[in-house]
């Protein structure tokens, strides 16, 4: 299917914009990512672009996974896939506490057919995308590629969520901190296993080049640079070199 395709289908759709789509869809292709994992898909938007492309190459499945709570939203991703004529695609799981408890029950499957692209998008919390990013690390293909999507995002700055009272109630320090981020740059960039990284000012990306390939470990920023990042890019020079 092509990227005017499904732009038609998914339309306003939160919360995968059209130029959020086609980069997935483009990674998709250009690296032949035929077996990918989405942990959070909410109205499943992202998993549209993703069969997109597996529809593309040929072939591939797609595993997404959400918890129960994305039964309500409207459209569900049910209707979208079913919309695009892309389910069989697209493996839907709805679990109990999501991705990570999801992880644990197909982990022996998972570890003797690892994926070529992980692209976590859910809790966007320390607690849970720390150990999402461990567990998925082990799971991902060495040349594969693990997405980090709101690498900015805090529950300080969500519209949706900044006035609720689970999030009045945290500290001042859990409200403000952009989680994903933290991730990106404490635990992502200074990977030695990790490289060819990108901040696009939305998403962090990253490939799993091997600890043998140092040549691949570079960040490239399509924003100002940032004063954590800053100091973390000079620490991946350093431990290649440059």
């Amino acid at each position: 299917m092509k990227p005017d395709q499904v732009i038609e289908i998914v339309g306003d759709t939160p919360h995968t914009t059209h130029a959020q789509g086609r980069a997935l869809y483009d990674l998709v292709l250009k690296h032949r990512l035929s077996r990918c994992l989405e942990m959070g898909f909410a109205h499943g938007v992202g998993s549209v672009w993703i069969a997109a492309a597996l529809q593309e190459l040929g072939g591939g499945k797609l595993i997404s996974v959400d918890n129960e709570s994305a039964h309500d939203r409207k459209p569900t991703a049910r209707q979208l896939l079913d919309k695009a004529g892309l389910s069989s695609f697209v493996d839907l799981h709805y679990d109990e506490t999501s991705y990570n408890w999801h992880l644990h029950n197909h982990w022996d499957d998972y570890l003797d057919d690892k994926f070529d692209m992980i692209f976590l998008d859910g809790a966007h919390n320390w607690d849970v995308d720390a150990l999402a990013f461990f567990l998925g690390d082990r799971i991902l293909k060495k040349g594969g590629w693990f997405l980090f999507d709101d690498i900015y995002w805090s529950y300080a700055g969500s519209p949706s969520l900044q006035n609720t009272p689970a999030v009045l109630a945290m500290s001042p320090a859990m409200r403000d901190t952009q989680h994903v981020r933290s991730i990106w740059e404490r635990l992502v960039l200074p990977n030695p296993a990790y490289g060819n990284f990108l901040d696009d000012g939305t998403r962090g990306w990253a490939q799993k080049v091997g600890e043998d390939q140092p040549a691949g470990r570079t960040l490239t920023v399509r924003q100002e640079d940032h004063s954590l990042t800053g100091r973390v890019l000079r620490k991946v020079r350093k431990l290649t070199g440059g």
